[in-house]
């Protein structure tokens, strides 16, 4: 089992109606850092200035609940990836590929576009620590033996409400959504006494940017 885990939630820009060329930009970073026990040890949060599209779309602007002026007011992503990285450490998490913490996702989006792309764009590596990932759809899933009909995976607001939990904090927000994926995880541990979120996904190499319908 893992002595930490790592749950972040990014948001980034978007558009509607969907463009095929655009660029997602992560602008909110929000993590939490948990013991083995699933006791939080510390939070992170912060907002990124987008640079390719710097002003946000009404839709995004709706969607997230994130202001202008959130975005314009905060650092572009090297400098606050490198102020998230300063906190993990500081946590005692290790960043080499011997890591000795997991990293929870709400599905394979976070890891295979937004900090894919942003790296690319920003012009970083791609962090070895999220190159495999624990994603809690599927821990879900295989805890509760549940699959869905038209073979798409459960929301979060779908698991919070199988699990009975309520929801809290303010959807499509990176911190709050974060802290509904730690709910999860203790939700699934009260099921399922000890269940481990070992690591069940990978960074897909072909991946290519995928928007949603």
């Amino acid at each position: 089992m893992a002595r930490y885990f790592l749950v972040i939630d990014l948001e980034a820009t978007c558009v509607y109606p969907r463009q095929h060329d655009w660029q997602p930009e992560i602008i909110e970073i929000g993590a939490i850092i948990l013991d083995s026990r699933l006791n939080q040890i510390s939070e992170f949060q912060e907002f990124v200035k987008p640079v390719v599209n710097p002003k946000l779309s009404p839709y995004c602007l709706d969607l997230l609940k994130i202001t202008q002026a959130d975005v314009e007011n905060a650092d572009t992503f090297p400098a606050v990836y490198g102020r998230m990285l300063s906190w993990m450490e500081a946590n005692r998490l290790r960043l080499t590929c011997y890591q000795n913490f997991v990293l929870v996702t709400d599905g394979i989006f976070d890891c295979n576009q937004y900090i894919r792309n942003q790296c690319k764009l920003s012009g970083l590596e791609y962090p070895i620590w999220a190159k495999s990932f624990s994603n809690i759809k599927k821990h879900f899933m295989y805890a509760l033996s549940t699959r869905k009909t038209d073979g798409r995976s459960f929301s979060m607001s779908e698991m919070t409400e199988t699990l009975g939990i309520r929801m809290d904090g303010q959807l499509h927000r990176a911190l709050d959504d974060a802290k509904i994926v730690v709910k999860i995880m203790k939700g699934i541990r009260r099921k399922r006494l000890g269940f481990a979120f070992n690591v069940n996904a990978q960074l897909k190499s072909n991946w290519t940017l995928t928007f949603f319908d």
